[in-house]
């Protein structure tokens, strides 16, 4: 049984964050094991407050379940602290599994979600990650370049790169187009660009959480990290045109499933 380990903040409604992170890590058939950093107040509309947990308990938490659990990979996605990311940096050191990291720094809809500068904040989380996947915002305040096209996101992640990060997927979402293009950078690497056709309607709860989750168990699976990121990307594609209404806001992903041959050759090559 491979473990993923998902340390993320709590969000009530399901919808982004540990719980659902945890439900997409059982859904690959992989044993989820989790740590909390904060606690937030949230329903299927937006986020209205987000409390982080205390670092030095998040710490040894994390110590004690590293001493006795192996994890095949690692997601971590809000830290809600500058104290909380090095806490987590610490308890890390000496493990070799790869660690995808979803740098959210605020909700979609609501508040901050991490305290503090964010460039200070998680510059060591960021460096010690295999993988990072900041969408336009977090793209921006990370590596200091604005994302308006495919061009200034290529360099965003490069920048980012410069910055101390291994291997950076530049997500295009919040660009617009009739195509969803991300662009994954690695240092001694040429980029790699994936594209999609952008699925109509609201974006969904939850995307960030999820591909990164989804990266993370294709990594668990023991794939290289470009053949994990295609992985990840066609299973998470896959959900958003399948997602669901569950609260009387945004809809929610469509739950994770095995996917078939399929869906993981049409249209996600490099």
């Amino acid at each position: 049984m491979r473990v993923v380990l998902v340390i993320a903040g709590i969000d009530p409604s399901g919808g982004a964050g540990l719980i659902a992170d945890v439900a997409t890590i059982a859904a690959r058939g992989h044993h989820p094991a989790a740590l909390p950093t904060a606690l937030t107040v949230q329903d299927s509309a937006r986020c209205h407050a987000a409390q982080p947990l205390d670092a030095t308990w998040l710490e040894r938490s994390l110590a004690v379940l590293l001493a006795d659990v192996q994890p095949a990979a690692i997601k971590i996605g809000m830290v809600g602290s500058a104290e909380i990311a090095q806490a987590i940096v610490r308890a890390l050191d000496g493990v070799t599994a790869p660690i995808v990291f979803d740098p959210v720094l605020r909700a979609s809809v609501g508040v901050s979600l991490l305290e503090g500068d964010a460039q200070r904040a998680l510059a060591a989380l960021v460096a010690r990650a295999t993988l990072v996947t900041p969408n336009r915002h977090e793209l921006a305040a990370l590596g200091g370049v604005t994302v308006t096209d495919r061009a200034s996101q290529q360099r965003a992640a490069e920048a980012l790169l410069a910055r101390g990060a291994r291997a950076v997927l530049a997500k295009g979402g919040h660009l617009e187009g009739a195509e969803v293009s991300d662009v994954l950078v690695q240092r001694g690497a040429d980029a790699r660009w994936l594209a999609s056709p952008r699925v109509e309607g609201e974006t969904p709860h939850g995307t960030g959480c999820a591909l990164a989750t989804e990266i993370a168990c294709a990594l668990a699976e023991g794939h290289e990290l470009v053949d994990a990121v295609a992985i990840g990307r066609a299973r998470f594609m896959e959900r958003i045109a399948r997602a669901v209404q569950v609260g009387g806001g945004r809809p929610f992903l469509g739950p994770a499933i095995r996917p078939s041959a399929s869906s993981l050759s049409s249209g996600n090559k490099y």
